[in-house]
């Protein structure tokens, strides 16, 4: 029985985590698991201007301890329950080494498991790019963790680097998303 990979896309806010899953996963046949769909599924969407009072901070911390859970239940899940083994890509910030320490004890009973870790890394994240992404974003709808700036450059100055292999995958401008789609399957696919 072939042995499934669970393929990790992590880096800072608007680094094209979920555009390059989407385009990655069906190349692989593999299901796709988003740490943010999952938040806004499991627990609700954050509150309006959660970052304005410390309370509303503590509460969307708690909120993204929560959806750091679930999502880890549900990797440990996949790994315990598909049959035949199918591949997975998470999509997560991962931007704290004890988010990285849980997914190693959620993978630890499954040796057979491959881990392939992609850092999403933007070539260009001017803060007049960031904010004109952020803009996009607010105009789509989109209700994610990373809403201004400011939030934007506090992950990006926490992040702490994945402890484990790891190809770097540089995205917006100089890169389009199916040029990292195609780098991100190369890497995965390479023994």
């Amino acid at each position: 029985m072939m042995a499934a990979t669970v393929t990790v896309l992590c880096g800072w806010p608007l680094s094209g985590k979920s555009e390059t899953a989407a385009l990655l996963g069906p190349p692989l046949g593999a299901h796709v698991i988003d740490i943010d769909v999952l938040a806004r599924a499991g627990i609700g969407p954050p509150e309006p201007d959660w970052e304005a009072t410390e309370a509303g901070r503590q509460r969307n911390l708690n909120r993204m301890t929560m959806a750091y859970e679930l999502f880890h239940q549900a990797v440990r899940i996949h790994l315990e329950v598909a049959r035949p083994p199918r591949s997975l890509v998470a999509v997560t910030t991962y931007s704290r080494p004890s988010s990285w320490e849980y997914l190693l004890r959620v993978l630890g009973p499954h040796a057979q498991a491959r881990l392939k870790v992609l850092w999403l890394r933007p070539a260009d994240d001017a803060p007049q790019a960031v904010q004109g992404l952020l803009s996009q974003r607010a105009r789509a709808g989109y209700c994610g963790g990373c809403t201004t700036l400011e939030e934007y450059l506090d992950v990006k100055a926490r992040f702490v680097p994945p402890p484990v292999p790891h190809q770097v995958i540089e995205t917006w401008f100089r890169h389009s998303p199916e040029a990292c789609a195609r780098r991100a399957l190369e890497y995965v696919l390479d023994a």
